[in-house]
């Protein structure tokens, strides 16, 4: 068992890189359902140890039949003594293991996302199947030059795959860049919304005690100002993976605070109020001639911070100051609530986008194992050349299958022969 330690860790590491994987593309789930002696479900569980089983039995006979093809290839160049060179390369890791020698690798990811999210496994996960594919590339370009009775041909035409492909993978750079892009976009999208609830929310704050020392509690406004506080407190605390999902889709959402919905009506009487309050706690003084001076900046009138106000208010034209974000207000709701409906919808693009790239990841992953076969071949057709395999003589090539017709047919003649002493 000592021995079989690090087959079975290796293994079983790559296992679970495939079960991420297939989980991530909706082709596994690690859920699994409890059902009763009547078959009906009375409970679910979460297990990706379970899960992952199945995928482990399969890589095992994979192997074993990996192991197989491996050592024909070894036959093929070097006949026994290249099949005992196969062999104990085969047999180091577990010889080593007995002797103490060997790490303690460990292949398993951290952590395992149910759903997939992306996720790919851990780097030391995928490095067995690289392994695993890798190898079957090479035996079966080796295997199949030898029985095909291939030559140096054969390697030129491999030569137009393999640069083919190296320039393919070019892709993957530029694609996880792309969506790496898209994350930047996401996170500094949510930073700017939650900063720019809050800095809004400490401005509605102010104004409800405005509100209540001037005894205005029961105005559209001011109503408002009590009601979407707690709305503005969750717009502050949502993060990047909900705020596109619960932020607000329409201005109205915002006036409309704990409420259900609100009339257009009263939403222009509340923005009308806040308008006049606006005037009457941070003037604005005509100068004649369209020019105006604004108040100075102070404690309560302030000059909105520019990435908090990046859309125009909403219509009708002429409600408000179409401009309010180049002067000192002191609430900027005007600007800030279209900015915060605005940041919800490129939220949800970029979201999507990051989606769409964790299933392009899946699938570059696919290509990525796929890519490790086409290096392997490439090995090959170098492990071929350097065993001269083209100046072989007739008789001495295809060893392989003359190999396995020898002994079929010497194992047919000694079947004949025990029949014959039966009969």
């Amino acid at each position: 068992m000592v021995f079989l330690i690090p087959y079975i860790a290796f293994l079983y590491g790559a296992a679970y890189s495939v079960q991420q994987v297939l989980e991530g593309v909706g082709l596994a789930s690690s859920n699994f359902l409890e059902l009763n002696n009547d078959e009906v479900i009375v409970g679910s569980y979460w297990s990706p140890a379970e899960a992952v089983t199945p995928i482990l039995g399969l890589l095992l006979v994979y192997s074993i039949i990996l192991i197989g093809a491996l050592l024909a290839a070894g036959f093929v160049i070097a006949r026994w003594r290249g099949v005992m060179v196969v062999f104990s390369v085969l047999a180091l890791p577990g010889l080593l293991n007995i002797a103490g020698k060997w790490p303690q690798i460990n292949y398993l990811p951290d952590s395992f996302f149910i759903g997939g999210g992306g996720a790919l496994g851990s780097p030391l996960g995928l490095i067995p199947l690289l392994i695993i594919s890798l190898l079957t590339g090479w035996c079966i370009i080796v295997i199949a030059y030898d029985t095909l009775n291939l030559n140096d041909k054969f390697r030129g035409y491999y030569d137009h795959l393999w640069y083919a492909t190296a320039l393919f993978a070019g892709i993957f750079f530029v694609a996880d860049s792309v969506g790496n892009r898209h994350a930047s976009n996401l996170a500094e999208g949510n930073r700017v919304s939650r900063e720019a609830s809050l800095y809004l929310l400490n401005q509605v704050r102010s104004y409800d005690h405005f509100c209540k020392g001037e005894d205005l509690k029961e105005t559209p406004s001011c109503i408002w100002a009590s009601d979407v506080q707690q709305t503005l407190n969750e717009y502050a605390a949502y993060g990047s993976g909900t705020f596109h999902l619960f932020g607000p889709t329409e201005s109205a959402e915002i006036y409309a605070g704990i409420r259900s919905s609100v009339s257009e009506k009263e939403i222009i009487e509340i923005r009308d109020e806040i308008e006049r309050y606006n005037r009457t706690v941070c003037p604005v003084e005509e100068l004649g001639e369209g020019i105006r001076r604004y108040a100075r900046p102070s404690g309560v009138c302030q000059q909105v911070p520019s990435e908090f106000c990046t859309s125009f208010p909403d219509p009708p034209e002429g409600l408000v100051d179409k401009y309010i974000m180049t002067h000192s207000v002191a609430l900027a709701s005007e600007c800030i609530i279209p900015t915060l409906v605005v940041s919800r919808a490129r939220q949800k693009n970029s979201s999507a986008a990051i989606a769409s790239n964790q299933q392009g990841r899946y699938q570059r992953w696919w290509l990525y194992i796929a890519l490790a076969a086409v290096v392997g071949g490439k090995i090959a057709n170098s492990t071929t050349k350097v065993a001269n395999l083209d100046q072989r003589s007739a008789y001495d090539r295809r060893r392989l299958v003359l190999s396995t017709l020898r002994a079929f047919s010497r194992g047919s003649r000694k079947i004949t022969e025990i029949f014959k002493t039966l009969g």
